[in-house]
């Protein structure tokens, strides 16, 4: 079913990890414990579970277990090694570690690591310094490479493929979760599968921004929303439609013009330089301005990647500034 060819990507993880230790040097830390699963990925192309990264000046030392070895093993670049927890838990072979390379100051991430995780790490560490980073890899994951824009090129054309495919295939008597189903099988055999459970929702039910698909059915008349996405190589897309099934009712047609104008809007104040809360800011008046304020419940938009949501965030409470390379969504919505 898919018109993309099979692609091999290599990473520069060499670079990613260079650059992770220029931030580490300016902070004054000697190492890293990186443990969210999508930054360990990014930085050395490993995607089990229960394993953390350790970054020094040096050297990149992913910690696992015996059940991923292989799988280490056949994805890991070589500037990266392994070094296997045989019967010992996460934090205390990480702290063997951090002993074994006497490292003083030690940055971690606490957006994901769990405060019993943490207790127990800082005990075994005994007198080490256990320094927060905040978003530090995430920061450095907002600028997308070329090959990470092309993979999210192909995982929003596998969603485009999938929606139309499902959507030609509509009868009244399917429900939401019919729908939601047919979403999921179509995305593994375009060789992707979904980046999130799809979120299909029609009659009141659409007013829903995160509506769970249910028995209801689809019916004749009705609006309906859709909310999908595909994972396609371990790189995100994130679509929302909105289809009248039926008569277009006038009312429905202003309030399209509406968020139409709004998406346009702010599509066009998009430059490197520009902060991301102006972007929202812009979108959210020209709302405002018709009426529709109190029905635009959400920030504009996301980044997307590695994760269906992740910076830069288009908010009105966002720092973030708008750099070159980076992806995400322009979203306005009338609820």
């Amino acid at each position: 079913m898919t018109d993309d060819p099979i692609i091999i990507m290599e990473f520069d993880h060499q670079s990613r990890l260079r650059k992770v230790r220029k931030r580490l040097s300016r902070r004054g830390l000697d190492g890293f414990l990186v443990a969210g699963k999508k930054n360990i990925y990014y930085l050395c192309g490993f995607s089990g579970e229960d394993s953390w990264l350790l970054v020094t000046a040096e050297r990149a030392i992913l910690i696992t277990d015996f059940r991923f070895q292989e799988q280490a093993a056949a994805s890991l670049p070589p500037e990266c090694e392994v070094s296997l927890r045989t019967r010992k838990s996460l934090n205390a072979k990480a702290a063997e570690l951090c002993r074994e390379h006497s490292l003083k100051k030690i940055g971690f991430e606490e957006r994901h690591l769990s405060y019993g995780e943490f207790y127990r790490l800082k005990k075994s560490l005994r007198s080490r310094e256990l320094m927060p980073v905040g978003e530090l890899v995430e920061e450095l994951r907002m600028i997308k490479y070329p090959e990470e824009i092309d993979l999210l090129r192909r995982s929003a054309r596998m969603t485009t493929r999938v929606l139309s495919l499902v959507m030609k295939g509509l009868t009244p008597s399917l429900t939401e979760l019919d729908v939601a189903g047919r979403i999921n099988i179509a995305l593994l055999r375009d060789g992707g599968r979904s980046a999130f459970s799809p979120i299909v929702a029609t009659g009141l039910r659409s007013s829903q921004p995160h509506a769970v698909a249910s028995h209801h059915s689809i019916g004749g008349g009705n609006v309906l929303l859709i909310d999908m996405g595909a994972e396609s190589e371990a790189y995100n897309s994130d679509m929302t439609r909105t289809f009248i099934l039926g008569d277009f009712p006038r009312k429905f047609k202003t309030i399209y013009r509406a968020v139409l104008g709004a998406q346009k809007k702010a599509i066009r104040l998009i430059r490197p330089g520009v902060t991301a809360s102006s972007i929202d800011g812009v979108a959210r008046r020209y709302l405002e301005e018709r009426g529709y304020g109190s029905y635009f419940g959400h920030s504009l938009g996301h980044g997307v990647g590695l994760e269906v949501h992740e910076r830069p965030v288009i908010s009105s409470r966002s720092r973030d500034v708008i750099k070159k390379g980076m992806v995400f969504t322009v979203e306005p919505g009338v609820y």
